[in-house]
């Protein structure tokens, strides 16, 4: 499964957000992005889907990339990107005029374009199971190690 999150972070001299996902094959990172939103936010909604168009983006190149090497049986299936912003779901999975997206409509059709041929799936994850939070929080022990399997990183110990 293929992984996206977007954190906010305010930074104290330079207020914005910070944006990151991760994709995960076969239980192993294989790509992930951490950079500063260029666009400024008005919303959590709208930063995640900023984040979701871009990893959009990231992921149609994987699953061509993936699939001309034909060794992934699974690529006909499309990538299933996690989100735990409701908001952001409802205005990639709806047509027409979006309301609160009016402003990025370009980014919008893009999104939905790719949902719509099958290239890829927005669902929900619960908020717990964000798999970003490895890289954005301090987390207590047993979390950290959940999610640090669940990206394919394993202990130093277990490699020797």
């Amino acid at each position: 499964a293929y992984v996206l999150e977007r954190c906010l972070i305010r930074l104290l001299y330079n207020e914005g957000s910070i944006q990151l996902y991760v994709f995960v094959l076969n239980g192993g990172a294989v790509d992930w992005k951490s950079a500063k939103q260029s666009i400024f936010a008005t919303s959590s909604a709208e930063a995640e889907y900023i984040v979701a168009f871009d990893a959009s983006k990231e992921a149609v190149w994987v699953r061509k990339f993936i699939s001309r090497l034909g060794v992934v049986l699974t690529i006909e299936e499309p990538i299933i990107m996690y989100c735990d912003n409701t908001g952001a779901i409802v205005i990639a999975n709806e047509s027409g005029i979006t309301k609160g997206a009016r402003h990025f409509r370009t980014k919008v059709h893009y999104l939905r374009e790719v949902i719509k041929y099958g290239d890829i799936k927005l669902e929900k994850v619960h908020t717990d199971d964000k798999l970003a939070d490895l890289f954005t929080k301090a987390l207590i022990f047993p979390k950290h190690s959940e999610h640090t399997r669940n990206i394919g990183m394993l202990p130093a110990s277990r490699l020797m």
